[in-house]
This record gives structure tokens, sequence and C-alpha cells, in this order.
């Protein structure tokens, strides 16, 4: 007589074997239909400066829309906080011969 960690183990296994090629099959197909049916768009702004040892990036008002492709109907939203670093070591920066233009937006 087997134990029961042999009879569990047994039996995933056999599950794995037979039940997750089917799953895999379709998880694919899923995704699949989900790109073609949706197609994400990033809105919002993105800032970046140049900071001591790196880059940092901040968003003002960045959302991740999802639209249906057939009809371009908002489904929903999804409202993304950025704020990162990106470590830059021995970052040196250096600028010659300069033209510095401000524009007037209204």
């Amino acid at each position: 007589m087997s134990d029961v960690n042999t009879f569990i183990d047994a039996i995933g296994k056999d599950i794995s074997a037979t039940a997750a090629p089917r799953t895999e099959d379709f998880v694919s197909a899923l995704i699949q239909d989900l790109f073609h049916r949706y197609r994400p768009e990033l809105v919002g702004e993105l800032h970046t400066r140049i900071v001591r040892d790196g880059v940092e990036v901040t968003g003002q008002g960045i959302r991740l829309d999802l639209k249906r492709r057939d009809t371009g109907a908002s489904v929903s939203s999804l409202d993304i906080p950025v704020s990162l670093k990106i470590k830059v070591d021995a970052l040196a920066v250096t600028i010659q011969n300069t033209t510095i233009t401000l524009d007037v937006v209204r």
C-alpha cells in the first residue's frame, strides 16, 4: 500500500500530462483573442530630468485606456502613477555651444 504523498504525486503527474497542454492552448488562444479585440493606448505626459547619478522619470496624468478595435469605444481605463529613477553610474553631461529657446504655450 502506498502512502498519501506517493498517491498525490502520481495523480499530479497524470493531470499535468493530460490537462496542462490543453490549459496552455486555452490560455494562448485567449490572449490572442484579447489582443485582436482590444487596443491599449497610453496617454499622459512623461517628464525626464537629469539628476545626480541618473535620470528621473515622472508622469502626469498617465492612463492606460483599453479600447475596442472594431468600434474604438473605451472599455476601461487605469491610472498609472509614474515616478522612477534610473541609476546611471558615472553620469556626466557636457554642454557646448548651446542655444536655449523658450516657447510660450497658451
